[in-house]
Formats: structure tokens, sequence, C-alpha cells
């Protein structure tokens, strides 16, 4: 893949208005609202899968859940965007990378499309270019995931790239976010890569944390992440999420106060839309709307994170949402998600939304280790 689409395509959330600094050069921080820069589509279509087919709003939907065709669908496309583009992308491969070893089968593909996504990574820190800890971070939060969840202890690759992080922190605590004018959440906000190291430092081994350099790094970062609070529910989600597994990063009543926000949203038929966490403008100039329909990406992302918060299956609201995701899987085996940005787009946020309902299906099925 280009290494333009990968960070194009890594992850997702909105700007704070202000101004942080990366290994000592400033990156302003723009509004969502003002981040409009021109989208090249048919840059982007080159890059995409050229034999997946897209994710539609009308694919039917399965009888029954079925784990089968998640985890078929899940090795398909990450193996085909590891062969295809050679790299790593939140919306596929990072989020594959957590939740495939909680299903069974072998693991043939799960190990084919982590040592790309590693040798990607690991390459970009050895040649250090600007964006080199933007992909490091997102790549050491998923292996470090993926490695605790298959059992396996910390990985030199994976802790190559979360040293790296430290060595190239700024004093602000943050690192170089560099794009502009792409999808929502990663490629515009250093706060989620900031979510997303703390993430992958709470699954990695509690040895890890009591290291200095980490411990230093870990206290700029809680400084950064006091300094610049999440503004919206998605962004409290993950920042929730995060601080489950790495103490510290938010108070007892602060975790309360998020959980009721991503609560009150929820809807009717027991899922969440993606809209409704946040305000993101769309490129083809039709309004998100936070009143439309359940999503598998805000679904399942807000189940997994109570879950890891401790709610359970004897909790209303949990059980109204696992009853959602085992009711709304399409016939490819994936849940379906809207692009926030262009119809024109693949929808691949329809990706990392099935990578999270397999995690929240086996988070709420067991307690948090």
């Amino acid at each position: 893949m280009t290494r333009t689409l990968f960070l194009v395509l890594f992850l997702t959330i909105p700007i704070v208005a202000g101004t942080v600094s990366a290994a000592g050069a400033p990156v302003a921080l723009t509004s969502p609202e003002y981040d409009q820069a021109p989208l090249n589509l048919a840059a982007l279509e080159k890059d995409w899968l050229k034999d997946l087919p897209r994710a539609e709003p009308d694919e039917p939907v399965l009888r029954s859940y079925s784990e089968e065709k998640a985890e078929g669908f899940l090795d398909d496309t990450a193996v085909k965007w590891a062969r295809q583009n050679h790299c790593g992308t939140c919306h596929t491969t990072i989020s594959y990378l957590m939740a495939r070893p909680l299903l069974g089968g072998d693991h043939l593909a799960w190990d084919e499309v982590r040592a790309a996504v590693s040798s990607f990574a690991t390459d970009r820190v050895a040649r250090h270019p600007r964006d080199a800890a933007f992909i490091a971070g997102s790549t050491a939060a998923g292996l470090a995931v993926g490695d605790a969840l298959s059992g396996r202890t910390l990985q030199p690759d994976t802790r190559q790239l979360l040293d790296y992080m430290w060595a190239s922190q700024g004093t602000d605590g943050t690192w170089v976010v560099p794009q502009r004018g792409m999808l929502p959440f990663l490629e515009r906000d250093p706060r989620y890569l900031a979510y997303l190291v703390a993430l992958g430092v709470g699954y990695a081994p509690h040895s890890y944390d009591a290291e200095p350099s980490v411990k230093a790094g870990l206290g700029r970062l809680r400084r950064f992440m006091r300094e610049h609070m999440p503004n919206n529910v998605h962004d409290q989600t993950m920042l929730l999420w995060a601080s489950v597994r790495t103490p510290d990063l938010l108070t007892p009543e602060e975790q309360a106060s998020f959980i009721r926000s991503l609560l009150v949203l929820q809807k009717p038929d027991g899922g969440w839309t993606l809209p409704s966490l946040g305000t993101w403008p769309r490129h083809d100039g039709v309004p998100n709307d936070p009143q439309g329909d359940s999503d598998g990406y805000a679904t399942s992302l807000a189940a997994l994170v109570l879950c890891q918060s401790g709610y359970g299956l004897k909790d209303r609201p949990i059980r109204r949402a696992v009853t959602w995701i085992r009711t709304h899987q399409r016939v490819s085996g994936r849940w379906y998600t809207r692009s926030l940005y262009s119809d024109k787009f693949q929808n691949y946020l329809s990706n990392m939304g099935t990578a999270y309902a397999v995690m929240a299906l086996k988070s709420c099925r067991m307690k948090r280790s």
C-alpha cells in the first residue's frame, strides 16, 4: 500500500483547538468543522482492496449470529490488505490484530498479518520520517492487545515500538500526527494516538510500566490527557477503555461520568449510532445524522468498553447491546457502519466494527482480566 493510504485509513477522532508539540515541533490542532481539506478519491481508490465488496447498508442480515462467518471475514480481509498493501490500517488490520486471538481455528492468518504490520512499522521507525511515531504507536497498541489476548508475553517487536514512543515523545507528552483533511479519528488527533499508546501499555505486563523510561513517559502522557480532556463521547469512550487498563488516567468520578454519557445515547433497539458520539463533517455535503440507525462500530465499541468497565450480561443495557450485535451481522460475516465522510468510500469502518463486535461479544461474557 502507498504510505499515503496508510495514513488515510489508519484510525479515527476529531481535534480540539489549541497547540501541542511533539519532539519539540509545534503542531497546530484544528477543530473538525474547519478540517475539510479536499480528498483525492481517485488516488484512494487505487489502493482499496480490489476483490472485497464494499460494505452496503442493504446487505442481507444473517438469520443467527455466526462466529465462523465473523472469523472468515476478518481473516480474509486482513490477509488481503496485508498482501496487497503491505502495511497496517486500524480500519482493517490493527483492530484485527486485537480481535482475532479471541476466536477459534488456526491463527495462521493472524500470524501473517501480524508479521506484515510489524515489519511495516519497524521499517518506519528505522527511517524515522515525520509520521513514524504516528504509525508506531497505533501498531504497538494493536500488537500489545493482540499478544496479551493470545496469551503471549510482551514480544520484542512490540517492546521496540513502545520504547520508540517514549524516545520520540514531545515534552508536552504527545507526538506528531501530521495529517489534515483525512478521515476522522487517528489521522488528525494527537489525543487519539495518546489513548492508543496508553491502551497498549495497559495490556502489556505490569512490569513494563515500572521501568524508569516508561514511568517517565506515562507521566508526561497522563499530564497531556489531563490538559486535553475529551470533548465528545467517542473520545470519552476510548479514554475510558484505556483508563480501565492503565491506572490514573481518570478518576472514578470521571469514569462514572463517561459511562453515563455513553449509556444515555443507547437507542431503543439496544444499539448506538456513531454520529451521536461526536460531530464529524462529511465531504459529500450530506450531514451525519445523530438520530440515525444503530451501526456496528458504535454499538460494538460501546458494549466492549462498558464490559471492560465492569458491566456484564446481568445489566440490561448490555443484554440489549449484545442482542443487537447478535442480530445484525450481515451475510458476509461483517457488521455495517456507514462512512462518516463520504458514501463513495468503501465503508472500512465496517471492518473495524466487525473486530470490535467480536471483542464485545467475548468481553461481555467473561470477567475482565
